[in-house]
């Protein structure tokens, strides 16, 4: 059956496999769903972790800070 979403193919050890059919049995879902809703939260996940580290970074730097109430003077 043709779909609109793009496919990839991914290669997994046996462990990494069984891991992903027994979640996605536990959730009642294919396998291939399971593994999408797993991908995009890693990429969240990931995401977050660099927004923050970027945060730190310029919360860390030597800028001169402004209070809320004098910006808005």
């Amino acid at each position: 059956m043709p779909t609109d979403n793009p496919r990839i193919q991914v290669m997994l050890d046996s462990e990494t496999n069984n891991l992903l059919a027994n979640f996605a049995a536990l959730q009642k879902r294919s396998v291939s769903s399971a593994a999408a809703e797993l991908i995009r939260e890693a990429l969240e996940i990931h995401e977050d972790m660099l927004l923050s580290k970027h945060a730190d970074e310029r919360f860390l730097s030597n800028k001169k800070w402004i209070k809320h109430e004098d910006a808005w003077k």
